[in-house]
């Protein structure tokens, strides 16, 4: 008996077996696949097939590849059978290629199965019959046919075929609809379609019939001009004599075309009920969701108000909230549509027009309510509780659910809310009603990418997207998963065929005019944020701004305290202090309840990190532009950027003064959590600070990170800070500035390799800061520089700049930098083989940042003295300072000076005249370089491969060696380390001959 296979080409092509998607290969695979199911059970030839999935111009191994694609296949869809079993699904004859399809199998072949059925019956005039068919062929459609597969010619007619077989069937559907006298379900679909093919007449009357028919003659004459309009600026002509036929009955209401229905006579309360339908049309390019959906149906569904179920309450409330623009109405409606058997005695639907205009009143709702279950005018009572209460009696004992859109606060829906079990109610709200305890408060997310590409390939056209992947990229981006966003942005390419993708993709990239760009029709994106923003009180509205004038849209809960504090308040610095973060935290509460800020995290910190989204932080800055002055401004954001500087100050302080075992500063976490955590926090600061004009917080925040970024291996953060100083100092014509920030970057060059840019950067900025007088700020990048080349085959300048350095920093006082400078003295030192007076120069240092309490420094400085003295045979001694330094290193959690302290402990082992014990290296080396490697530390992992080769040379394991030695000599060339070079180049030598590679 053959597996049942599902082949579904209706959308992304597919294959599902047993309920598990089969792996159908590659792009060409999938073409191959492609064409074989067009032809099902006939056979194809291999011509045909090569035509298929290359075109014009197939490789000269085409055939041989099909034959490898088809194994492949046949492997995948028929894993049982045998070749020639008979019961392989890919056969290969004389005709060509033969895929088996059974019936049912296909979705293309189901689809037009029902739709023949339906278009067979919709002529006998059995309406509802062609439409439940016609309803399950359209179904079956999940998106573009073959969507995802290359169509060359042999594929793109089959495309377009199916593409009208599914118009065709679209349009029987609709004409059925409108015979059963159901017309307002389609206008939604219908008006997708119409702007998808503005250019097709029978979809335009079938909306204008619609719509006439739905009591909205006025929408109906719309139409037919927004056809007119299309037909004339694309095709030049005016709609055809069925299409003005049609308009000239609408204009003079002819009785045949079917008058809009009279209002209904209202019944007694005695007579039979009737179900009410009035959710709106369902969103025919509505995508993703479906667990969510899943998860709200069982919540509000029959079973879940049952007695004894495990509800919170008797009547199932669900609440969807989100920010604006979320799509929360868009997913209530699904769910309406999708839950209409389960509540088949009504569907009712009120919008409550909670961010727009006027609230409306819960007993003008109810009056409407009443009204629309047939209760007469003159019966409904005067007081909102009495119309509450007959509204209740009516739904009770009946499966109603009640959809109340857009409601403001509690107190608008209590009133609304069905009584009894069997009924249910969903509630949209942008505000989170968290005073309904007994409901379910469900947040509904923006987009993922997956669902955000969804949307847009539908509406826009995958080859069309798939065309230009960068530029969709950066629409996605730029939407930020916001469905509305992402509508409007579709929307205005598929208004506009004739632009590029990355025409709006560039209009979307300015941050300050993106809002602009995202309005199409009577969709807009700064509307829907706007509605929020002004039902907000005062304090809120200017948090919200506040937070448009940020670095980011994810952000610490202090920023926002230190823009909002007000500096001409009454009371001591700290009065003030405490009072802004009062008023923040009141604000940011009201923010969060209105959707428009979200809780990050609070990774354990003493104060949470919030992030509203992109779009609305964008809509934030234009609010704070246009409402508040620029003095206020210009003020708030300096007092961030201070509140960044002083943190970030107060982390370097910490690691230097005790590695990563400090505190994070202001906060109860670990300095190393806090730094990760506020990693791209600090780096944008920097980045916006230079961006905005903030010179003096600019050239803070970069002297503040590069030892953060040094001693965190943050290489990219600094550069990227380093350069922004630059160009920051450059433009306020700051030479200080721009020489700091030359020998920041410098260094950092130097980090990563790149001696020659670090020189010249290293060479201007002294320079330039000797002739400006700078003494210190030129004695530090002596410091840096002496450090950096000393073993880079410039011992005699990194001796001089060391000794020059020393000097300086012991006239002006600075401890500290004096350590560094003996540290890089020693350095230069042991580096032109003078290892005595290295340890002449450091036994000072470590004495010195003992006094000071700075163990990293004191870490640093023993290890260099430990290798001074590794040099001068001194291995005992060498011992003791490695394992102190060691000891210093794990307690700070100094992961770069643990690995060059194991180093030197591998090192000490390995090198002739030290303990001697060569297998005793191989542990700490390569403790050491599991480390490096995890850190991307080029010259340590060159350092470690010399000394590991060193001691399997000594091992005698030549094999070993020669694979070391290898490394290091490449490492060391790569970092125009060439006295290391030299040595490795030695050592290699003598290892390959060992083992009898003489041609090396």
């Amino acid at each position: 008996m053959h597996t049942r296979v599902e082949f579904k080409v209706l959308g992304p092509l597919a294959a599902v077996a047993d309920g598990r998607a089969l792996p159908l290969g590659g792009p060409k695979q999938r073409t191959l696949l492609a064409m074989l199911l067009v032809n099902a059970n006939t056979a194809v030839s291999g011509e045909r097939l090569c035509d298929a999935v290359w075109g014009e111009a197939p490789p000269a191994s085409a055939q041989a590849n099909i034959r490898s694609y088809a194994a492949v296949l046949r492997k995948v869809l028929s894993p049982a059978a045998g070749p020639g079993s008979g019961e392989d699904r890919l056969s290969q004859g004389n005709g060509g290629y033969r895929l088996r399809v059974f019936p049912g199998e296909a979705d293309l072949h189901r689809f037009e199965l029902l739709a023949a059925r339906g278009r067979t019956t919709l002529a006998a005039g059995e309406h509802r019959a062609a439409a439940d068919a016609l309803e399950e062929a359209l179904a079956l459609w999940r998106g573009s046919p073959f969507e995802g597969v290359a169509h060359h010619d042999a594929l793109l007619g089959e495309v377009a075929r199916l593409e009208e077989a599914r118009l065709a069937a679209f349009e029987d559907h609709a004409e059925a609809r409108l015979a059963l006298g159901e017309p307002r379900e389609l206008v939604g679909p219908l008006r997708a379609e119409t702007a998808r093919h503005p250019l097709r007449e029978s979809l335009w009357a079938k909306l204008m019939t619609a719509q006439y028919r739905s009591d909205q003659p006025g929408d109906a004459l719309q139409s037919y001009a927004l056809a007119r309009a299309a037909l004339r600026d694309e095709l030049g002509i005016d709609p055809g004599d069925a299409l003005r036929r049609l308009h000239h009955a609408i204009l003079t209401r002819d009785p045949e075309l079917g008058a809009p229905p009279a209002a209904a006579q209202p019944v007694r309360l005695a007579d039979a009920w009737q179900p009410t339908v009035q959710v709106p049309a369902d969103d025919s390019d509505f995508v993703g969701r479906g667990p969510l959906l899943e998860r709200v149906a069982a919540l509000i569904g029959p079973a879940a108000g049952r007695p004894g179920s495990t509800t919170p309450c008797a009547v199932p409330v669900a609440i969807l909230t989100g920010l604006p623009g979320v799509g929360k109405t868009a997913l209530a409606t699904r769910l309406a549509h999708h839950l209409r058997n389960d509540f088949p005695d009504g569907r009712l639907f009120v919008h409550l027009d909670g961010t727009r205009g006027p609230q409306r009143t819960p007993g003008a709702v109810l009056a409407n309510l009443l009204l629309s279950l047939g209760v007469p005018g003159s019966s409904i009572p005067e007081a909102t509780e009495e119309r509450a209460a007959l509204y209740r009696s009516l739904i009770a004992d009946r499966k109603v659910l009640v959809l109340l859109d857009d409601a403001r606060d509690e107190a608008q829906i209590r009133m609304l809310l069905p009584g009894t079990p069997g009924s249910a109610a969903l509630v949209t709200s942008r505000t989170r009603l968290a005073g309904l305890t007994d409901a379910h408060l469900i947040d509904v997310a923006p987009f993922d990418d997956e669902e955000s590409q969804d949307l847009l390939r539908r509406i826009v056209g995958p080859q069309r997207l798939a065309a230009e992947p960068e530029a969709t990229g950066r629409i996605l981006a730029a939407c930020a998963g916001l469905p509305l966003a992402l509508r409007v942005a579709a929307a205005r390419l598929a208004g506009r065929p004739d632009w590029q993708v990355r025409r709006l993709a560039d209009r979307l990239a300015d941050e300050r005019g993106v809002l602009a760009e995202l309005t199409v029709g009577d969709l807009a994106v700064r509307t829907c944020v706007a509605a929020s923003y002004h039902g907000l009180a005062p304090d809120a509205a200017r948090a919200f701004r506040a937070i448009g004038l940020l670095p980011a849209p994810e952000f610490p809960g202090w920023a926002l305290s230190a823009a909002l504090l007000d500096p001409a308040d009454a009371g001591s610095d700290h009065e003030r202090a405490a009072g802004a973060e009062r008023a923040a935290d009141r604000a940011t509460d009201a923010l969060i309840d209105a959707n428009l800020v979200q809780i990050e995290s609070l990774k354990g910190q003493r104060q949470p990190r919030y992030r509203m989204h992109d779009l609305l932080h964008a809509y934030a800055a234009e609010r704070a532009l246009a409402d508040e002055p620029e003095s206020w401004r210009r003020a708030a954001v300096a007092r961030v950027l201070d509140g960044w500087l002083a943190r970030a100050r107060a982390a370097g302080d910490q690691l230097i003064r005790r590695g990563t075992g400090g505190h994070a500063p202001g906060a109860a976490g670990d300095l190393v959590g806090w730094l990760e955590s506020e990693r791209t926090g600090l780096v944008t600061a920097a980045g916006f600070a230079a961006s905005a004009g903030y010179g003096p917080q600019t050239a803070g925040l970069a002297a503040a990170l590069e030892d953060i970024c040094h001693l965190r291996n943050w290489w990219d953060e600094w550069e990227h800070v380093a350069r922004a100083a630059l160009d920051r100092a450059t433009a306020d014509g700051d030479p200080v500035a721009v020489a700091v920030a030359q020998g920041s970057l410098a260094r950092a060059c130097a980090v990563r390799g790149r001696v020659d840019d670090a020189l010249t950067r290293y060479a201007g900025a002294i320079a330039q800061l000797d002739a400006l007088g700078e003494e210190h700020h030129a004695a530090r990048l002596r410091v840096h520089r002496s450090f950096a080349i000393a073993d880079r085959g410039m011992a005699e300048l990194a001796h001089e700049d060391a000794v020059s350095a020393a000097a300086a920093m012991n006239r002006l006082g600075d401890k500290h930098g004096h350590v560094m400078a003996l540290r890089s003295l020693g350095f230069a030192l042991s580096s032109q083989g003078r290892e005595a007076e290295a340890v002449a120069a450091l036994e000072p240092a470590v004495a010195t940042a003992e006094r000071l309490g700075h163990p990293l420094a004191l870490a640093d400085v023993l290890q260099l003295l430990a290798w001074a003295e590794i040099g001068r045979g001194r291995a005992e001694r060498a011992a003791r300072h490695l394992h102190r330094a060691l000891a210093e290193y794990r307690s700070l959690r100094h992961r770069p000076g643990e690995a060059y302290a194991l180093l030197a402990l591998g090192r000490m082992h390995a090198e002739p005249g030290g303990h001697g014990r060569a297998a005793w290296a191989l542990a700490p080396l390569g403790q050491a370089t599991a480390i490096f490697t995890e850190l991307g530390e080029r010259r340590g992992e060159a350092l470690t491969a010399l000394w590991l080769g060193s001691a399997h040379a000594a091992l005698g394991d030549r094999d070993s060696a020669v694979i070391h030695l290898t490394t290091a000599l490449n490492g060391f060339r790569s970092l125009r380390m060439p006295s290391w070079a030299e040595r490795a180049r030695q050592e290699l030598d003598t290892a390959a001959r060992s083992a009898g590679l003489t041609d090396r």
